[in-house]
């Protein structure tokens, strides 16, 4: 039986929940509109926390209030989490993502942000920091962020995820998976979450996440949401032109428009550690920091570490210039 409450004390529920509207063009020229929650605290420059797959603003609890005492945070639901919107409508590639990642950044500052990205949410802001060239950026507008930390994405080829996308791209057997996947969700809301959310220590999962995260799953829609995530987010090739892209930038220069840190714990039964040192390869110039005694959700299971690996990593001026 899981705890009510997980083991550290946090603010999320005594911060203000803010509802701002997003707009972004998609990948095929479509504009959306997106009702977003977001939670937003501190005083400082800005900084943008990114969240992974099936969590939501939630993910970062245990570090707003010790992050706020140095930045202005903004935390928050992507486009189809949480409680932000979430239309059957768009397709949940990385691109669309980044897109609206970057559309979001742009709305809560008119500064270079410092962005952190964990699991899904550090690739959908990897690819976010890939397409924000000088030339994409509108009259007037600054570089998207003044530093990146990547903590645990996927990027690389997995067994899992291209098993998962041969099912899902599988003639009627894909569509029937994904209304499978939705209708379990629905139905057992907070037991999938439970059985799909992974941590280093036991006791760091609790009745109260479980409610919280489960909330993508009160409607058939929202599990169809996330069905949708899972088969377009998670596409294996997308995947692979990121990669291939991250290294051709490299022939030429640094990739990413900003100084980047890598934050990889040593075990994680959810993204190889193996990935850490490969980023690490293709990102030249960027920080490799291993955490110990963590695994996939590194602000969770260390959030004392996470926030002090984050505030320490200030890039020169001169690179916030170029940028």
């Amino acid at each position: 039986m899981l705890p009510a409450k997980g083991p550290h004390p946090h603010p999320y529920y005594s911060i203000e929940d803010a509802f701002i509207s997003v707009s972004f063009v998609d990948a095929v020229g479509d504009t959306r509109r997106i009702g977003v929650r977001h939670k937003v605290t501190g005083d400082g420059p800005p900084l943008v926390l990114v969240h992974g797959l099936m969590t939501s603003s939630y993910s970062w609890r245990y570090v707003l209030e010790a992050l706020g005492r140095r930045y202005r945070v903004f935390a928050p639901d992507l486009v189809g989490a949480g409680l932000s919107d979430k239309p059957l409508d768009l397709r949940y590639s990385v691109e669309n993502v980044a897109r609206f990642i970057a559309a979001y950044v742009r709305t809560v500052s008119k500064e270079p942000v410092y962005l952190v990205g964990n699991s899904l949410g550090g690739l959908y802001a990897l690819r976010a920091l890939l397409i924000d060239r000088p030339s994409s950026r509108g009259e007037g507008e600054r570089a998207l962020a003044r530093r990146f930390v990547l903590m645990h994405a996927p990027g690389y080829p997995l067994v899992r995820t291209r098993l998962l996308s041969s099912i899902f791209s599988a003639p009627a057997l894909g569509a029937a998976a994904a209304e499978l996947v939705a209708r379990t969700a629905h139905r057992f809301p907070e037991q999938f979450v439970a059985k799909n959310v992974h941590y280093a220590s036991e006791g760091m999962m609790s009745t109260e996440e479980c409610v919280e995260y489960g909330r993508l799953f009160e409607t058939l829609d929202g599990a169809r949401v996330f069905a949708k995530i899972l088969e377009e987010s998670l596409e294996p090739g997308e995947h692979a032109a990121i990669i291939d892209e991250l290294r051709a930038r490299a022939t030429d220069g640094p990739p990413l428009p900003c100084p980047v840190k890598i934050l990889y714990a040593r075990r994680d039964v959810m993204v190889p550690p193996s990935f850490g040192p490969r980023f690490h390869d293709d990102i030249p110039g960027s920080e490799l920091v291993w955490m110990e005694d963590t695994s996939h959700f590194l602000q969770v299971d260390a959030p004392e570490r996470t926030v002090h690996e984050i505030s320490v990593f200030d890039p020169p001026e001169a690179s916030i210039a170029s940028a």
